[in-house]
């Protein structure tokens, strides 16, 4: 497992369901991309009053993917988080 420090958090991005429209679109159309990014928070840093498996929003280009030892790890700084939802 990886520990983040720093003020970093590791997550996991929560991807949006796709519907299917049945519409057909030029070959080179691309989807509009949202500003922001909803993920699961994995683990903490140690001064992190966040709790594990709150999902969390935060600009998409903040989300810094990390390959390590052939496994992706989704990095953000704390400091970036713009809200949370709760169950």
């Amino acid at each position: 497992m990886l520990y983040p420090m720093n003020r970093y958090l590791l997550v996991n991005p929560i991807k949006e369901d796709k519907k299917e429209s049945g519409i057909l679109v030029p070959e080179d159309y691309k989807e509009e991309q949202s500003a922001y990014a909803l993920v699961k928070l994995l683990k903490t840093n140690v001064n992190s009053k966040l709790t594990e498996e709150t999902r969390l929003v935060v600009p998409a280009h903040v989300v810094e993917e990390i390959d390590l030892f052939g496994e992706k790890h989704h990095m953000v700084l704390e400091n970036h988080v713009i809200g949370f939802f709760e169950d």
